[in-house]
This record gives structure tokens, sequence and C-alpha cells, in this order.
């Protein structure tokens, strides 16, 4: 298993005996040492503070997929880098991502016939959605646009309530497209597609980013809300700020910051008439720690307005489509929330 980079593969595996585990490097036992430490509440056995470990876990994690990229391409094999080509598209993807493949996959397409009805007196309620941030910043990374953005610590956009029992904070946003404007989606509504697809990330208070959750594996640990848009005659100005500076971020893993704006600039915040599944991450590592929350109102958009997203590349091209295909249901339910 060991090869010229011998040197290498010792400071990981002195690091990994550090987090009290076994001698080869792999993620899952980074992930057990986590888990280990989230079990003492504060400290590892070594007396390391949780948040440390988190931190070295984290980086340790990182640093092995560089060195599993590196030895690869020491040793002559191809490295893969997941897209949606057909070398490298959601048809592969299991063979490099075990849970891309798993019995609680997303997107799925929402037979409405067959939703469960909710009635429920917890209405959604959101915090900080109407905030403006400090700042945004657009960039083109894993196929797709991503907009982050700071706000002061206590005004952090964060949505409780409904079906979830924890508060989740707001990580980022991305967007899925299709080569036209009867196509892009990733979810669809009684086998209807749509343009476009905005994906709004949230980690459960305590993870500061979704690989932490990824990590521990905590299954309610993401929040994603979805909107799916519906083409009109006119521009959505309150897209303006987004769709104005894609052209910015046209080359892959370029990053500009673009003016700031409320989030609910974007979209009404809602209490009610959504619908709702357990799911996963809809890019690799596909893991199953997803609660979805899908609005059944579509937003406006115009054509000239989507057009503008295919001006994104990757490293294959043009970015005429980057949505995963529709998944298996198998024994879950949809709910909606009235």
């Amino acid at each position: 298993m060991r090869n010229g980079n011998n040197k290498v593969y010792d400071l990981i595996e002195q690091a990994l005996i550090k987090e009290q585990l076994a001698s080869l490097p792999t993620l899952d036992k980074v992930k057990r040492a986590v888990n280990q430490a989230r079990r003492h509440k504060t400290t590892g056995l070594d007396g390391t503070p949780v948040e440390a470990l988190k931190e070295r876990a984290y980086v340790l994690s990182e640093f092995l997929d560089s060195y599993k990229q590196f030895s690869a391409s020491k040793s002559g094999k191809p490295v893969f880098s997941y897209g949606y080509e057909s070398y490298n598209g959601p048809h592969m993807w299991k063979h490099e991502f075990p849970e891309c493949a798993g019995e609680n996959q997303s997107p799925v397409n929402i037979v409405t016939r067959q939703v469960v009805a909710v009635n429920s007196d917890s209405c959604l309620v959101w915090s900080g959605y109407s905030c403006q941030p400090l700042s945004m910043r657009m960039s083109n990374e894993c196929g797709t646009a991503v907009i982050r953005g700071e706000w002061p610590s206590n005004l952090q956009p964060h949505i409780t309530g409904g079906p979830l029992e924890f508060s989740y904070e707001f990580h980022s946003m991305s967007f899925h497209w299709g080569p036209s404007d009867h196509d892009g989606s990733e979810h669809t509504i009684d086998y209807l597609s749509y343009p476009l697809e905005l994906q709004m990330l949230h980690c459960k208070r305590g993870f500061r980013h979704p690989m932490d959750v990824v990590m521990v594996g905590a299954k309610d640990g993401i929040v994603i809300l979805a909107f799916l848009f519906e083409i009109t005659a006119v521009d959505n100005p309150y897209l303006d700020h987004i769709v104005n500076n894609l052209w910015r971020v046209a080359s892959p893993s370029s990053c500009v910051p673009i003016p700031p704006f409320p989030l609910d600039w974007l979209y009404a915040p809602f209490k009610h008439c959504y619908y709702t599944y357990n799911g996963s991450l809809t890019q690799p590592p596909c893991s199953e720690v997803v609660t979805w929350i899908i609005q059944s109102d579509p937003i406006a958009i115009s054509s000239q307005q989507v057009a503008q997203f295919r001006r994104l590349h990757s490293k294959d091209g043009p970015i005429f489509y980057n949505s995963r295909p529709v998944q298996h249901m198998n024994c879950r339910h949809v709910y909606y929330y009235e």
C-alpha cells in the first residue's frame, strides 16, 4: 500500500494515530474521531477540545483527498473529477462516491396526488432574510454559480419551525439549469421540469460548513430550500445583481464581489404551502443528510436571464446542463405542509 511517497504517508499516519485512529488513512476513520469527540461532549480521549478536533479532522480529510489525487497521478491512474459529461456525469458518480447509489437520494419527482398532507400549527420562522449583508461574492465552482454572503454575527439568516426541530443558518446558494427553457431544474413536479432551480443551503446551528455535516454523518445536518423558476416575458429585476454579473464568473474557479442584497429579494418568506422530504446532496459525495423544503409557487424569470447562466464554463467547456436526474423515492414520502 505504501509507495515512494513514504514521508507524506507517514505524516498522515502520525496525525491519524494522534486522533486515536488506526494506521490506515481513510475518511471513515476521521469521521470516527469526530464522533468520538462528540460523544465526550467537549473533548476527545486525549483531552483535545471538540472544535479543535473537528478542525483538525477537516484539514486532515482535505489533506487525504489531495494525497489520494497526488498518488493517483503519480501512479498513472486518471484522477476522477465529477461533472455532467458522459465520462464523469451522474451515472458515473457512484463508482467514486458510493453514497450516490444510496436509498435516499435527491432530486426526486414530486407526484402531487401521492403527497402526504400535513396540517401543522408549527409555521416556518424566517430570521435575517430581510437584512442587507455586509458583502456578497459569486463564484464558478462545482459546475454551477455559487453565492455567499457575510452578515453581522447576530444577523446571520436562519430558519426553523415546520418540519425542522432545530435552527439552520444560511451558508450559500447555487443554481441548476438546462440547455433550453423547458428543462433544467433538478426537482420536477408531476414530471414537469422547470428552466432553473435555486437551492439555498443551510447548516444546522453548530456546524460551520456542509463538509462538517458530511464528516459526522448528521442526518438532520442540512436544510436546502429549493425554488423553481418559470419563464415570463419580462426580466425579473430582483435577479439583476446575480444575472448581470454571471459573465464575470464565466471561467471555472473565478470569483468576484457582487452588490449585496437581502435574501428575501429572491422570494417572499412563506409559512405554509411547501413540499418537504428527506434526501441527499445532489452533487458528490451525495450524502444523505438533507431535509429538502421545496416551494410550490415558481419564481418569475425571463428567457434572456436564464440564458446568462449558460455563459458559464467548466473545465469541460460551456455549462449547458448541470442537473442530476431524478432519483427513486424507494420507501420515502413527500409531505405537503398546508
